[in-house]
């Protein structure tokens, strides 16, 4: 195994937004100056290891919740809508909160390990039960509330909760007699949220049973069970520990700087029963003495609203997926005024959960520059890389992102395996982050490693830098989407995806790919809102053309769409089609369209198909 390293004076220098210097030498150093170590394997594997270590031993999360209320008890941690007006919790409450109310679970006799499930969003109530189940040892298991809409749904929400097993289920109101009424094996106490967090705080418990089963607390404890998003198969329930947690975010606290400047102030609509949102986000503004404000999912219909709050709060962090950013640009490309005060004291825009398309991406660096004169003057556009097996994140960028694929290079203290795998390099990880294991219905599953213990992702990465990776790495992909033609020539749907959605802005909202031991590649075309009024004649001719050019500059056969088709419904997600993300299952959704798909390979051309030209 050879070895080389490429240390700060190799990196490329810290520039602003999009990739551009703002000429403040006197910036705060915002990404850390890495020390990436690359190791050349014998079987032609390349090993990236982050040189810069978190301190040790790592802290905590919960020693970080009572540094911050002992410190400044005052400060803000937590709000949450109510009515008209805003519930807010500062550190001192919550720390005072989450003893008493871990004391209740203790005194009903949930034993060290055992389960609390949260059927419930984001909000003050929630965040307790996260902080006294750490503190009384017990797992945290969130589930997604809008699971109880649906049959389909409430059958998922009723596997997962015989999944984990909980000895006890708490919901929002409006949920609680759906959850209520699912035949868990368990059997266990279903109350609602906000009632039981409101007794149990009446309730004052001794202090010696707590004290006595905190001070067996082990890094090595369950802290949370979190279930994957489901993207390239079912959902799987993935341990999480207590070290996970905090060798996570003191990872990143390390690689970014500016967290530690002064303390953050966050407004999120990510749900918490994903990982961005409930162990990322969240708990980042924790570690950070931060302050959290939880917000309403965006639409159409309250983007105003919500993007005038968010302009009040004055956001050091905005973190969102690039369907939220989206629509957050279109009122601040309109709405100067709130646009000034969004960027005033902003200093990180960081997107993930999905790939960001072009024109997302343009739009957003094109602001910036617009704003130059109110742009808050150490911002920076950032993404990464991560999975739930991962406490969340694996990557994080470590200098403006010339492209929005870029994802940086992995966590201080943690190793990232590059693997050539039928022409592709996945990337594994291996570290602290790492999880111990799946939550099975009979027995903890164990985590598919590698011969040199790296988790295997099944994802796909590629050097920013040709043939070197350790100057920075991009997302390429998931190697369970791709798929090969006849030919044997390799697919990779992730890249044409993003790819067709940018040729045919702003009428296509999404696009699955078909080919699969074909002789080439044809598409099933989701229409964008922007399309509604158009004519079907029309629409396929904008798709047409669309699709030719985009086959002229890739007439090969792993890009170029030779049929296509209009559909009239959008993905399903009672279908399994789309995912608890909101993002498209691309496997799902071809096998439930397989006449559309045998139509568009017919012998006889379908009539209603599109015909591209390809050169």
């Amino acid at each position: 195994m050879n070895e080389t390293s490429i240390g700060p004076s190799e990196q490329h220098g810290n520039s602003a937004a999009g990739g551009e210097s703002n000429g403040n030498t006197s910036a705060p150093q915002a990404f850390a100056q890495t020390d990436i170590r690359r190791y050349d394997c014998d079987d032609g594997s390349i090993i990236l290891e982050n040189a810069l270590q978190p301190p040790s031993p790592v802290a905590d999360i919960m020693d970080r919740l009572d540094h911050w209320a002992q410190q400044d008890g005052g400060m803000e941690l937590i709000s949450e809508p109510l009515g008209a007006e805003r519930r807010t919790l500062t550190y001192g409450e919550a720390a005072e909160s989450a003893s008493a109310l871990a004391g209740v679970f203790i005194s009903m006799g949930l034993e060290s390990g055992d389960v609390v499930s949260v059927v419930a969003g984001a909000g003050c109530d929630h965040a307790l039960v996260k902080f006294a189940c750490l503190r009384a040892r017990l797992v945290h298991v969130p589930l997604s509330p809008t699971l109880a809409n649906s049959d389909s749904g409430r059958a998922k929400l009723a596997d997962r909760l015989h999944i984990c097993k909980p000895s006890l289920v708490l919901t929002d109101d409006s949920t609680l007699e759906d959850v209520r009424g699912l035949q868990v094996e368990t059997g266990p106490e279903v109350s609602s949220l906000s009632e039981f967090v409101a007794s149990a705080l009446k309730a004052r418990q001794a202090d010696s049973a707590l004290r006595q089963r905190m001070a067996s607390i082990s890094p090595d404890d369950t802290a949370a069970i979190y279930f994957t998003s489901g993207s390239t198969g079912d959902a799987k329930g993935v341990i999480i520990t207590r070290l996970m947690i905090s060798a996570v975010h003191g990872a990143i606290s390390c690689h970014w700087p500016f967290l530690v400047h002064h303390r953050p102030t966050m407004v999120d609509w990510l749900p918490w029963h994903h990982v961005f949102g409930g162990l990322d986000n969240f708990f980042k503004m924790i570690w950070n003495g931060g302050t959290y404000h939880v917000r309403a999912a965006p639409a159409k219909e309250n983007i105003v609203e919500a993007a005038r709050f968010m302009a009040a709060t004055g956001p050091t962090v905005y973190v969102d997926v690039p369907f939220g950013i989206k629509l957050l640009l279109d009122q601040l490309e309109i709405d100067g005024e709130t646009c000034g005060d969004f960027f005033s004291r902003l200093e990180l825009i960081f997107f993930a959960g999905a790939g960001m398309d072009a024109e997302t991406w343009s739009r957003l660096n094109a602001l910036v520059r617009r704003s130059a004169g109110i742009v808050h003057p150490h911002l920076r556009i950032a993404s990464g890389f991560g999975a739930t097996e991962a406490a969340s994140t694996i990557c994080l960028a470590h200098e403006a992102p010339g492209s929005p694929a870029e994802i940086g290079v992995p966590l201080p203290g943690t190793a990232l395996r590059l693997v050539e795998v039928e022409g592709r390099t996945e990337m594994r990880v291996r570290g602290p982050i790492v999880s111990p294991g799946y939550v099975g219905a009979e027995a903890i599953i164990p985590m598919p490693l590698d011969e040199m213990g790296f988790l295997r992702s099944g994802d796909v990465g590629a050097s920013v830098h040709p043939s070197h990776p350790e100057r920075g790495l991009k997302f390429d992909g998931r190697a369970a989407e791709d798929f090969k033609l006849t030919n044997g020539t390799m697919v990779k749907v992730g890249a044409l995806r993003h790819m067709l959605l940018a040729a045919c802005a702003p009428y296509l909202a999404d696009v699955a790919i078909a080919g699969e031991a074909r002789d080439y590649l044809s598409a099933l075309l989701f229409p964008a809102p922007a399309a509604d009024g158009m004519t079907a004649e029309k629409l396929d001719k904008f798709f047409e053309q669309a699709l030719s050019e985009h086959n002229a500059r890739w007439p090969n056969r792993s890009m170029a769409i030779r049929h296509a088709m209009v559909m009239s419904d959008q993905p399903s997600p009672d279908a399994g089609e789309v995912n608890d993300k909101g993002h498209l299952v691309q496997r799902k959704c071809l096998e439930n369209r397989q006449s559309v798909i045998d139509r568009l390979y017919a012998e006889q051309p379908d009539p209603s198909m599109i015909r591209p030209h390809v050169p």
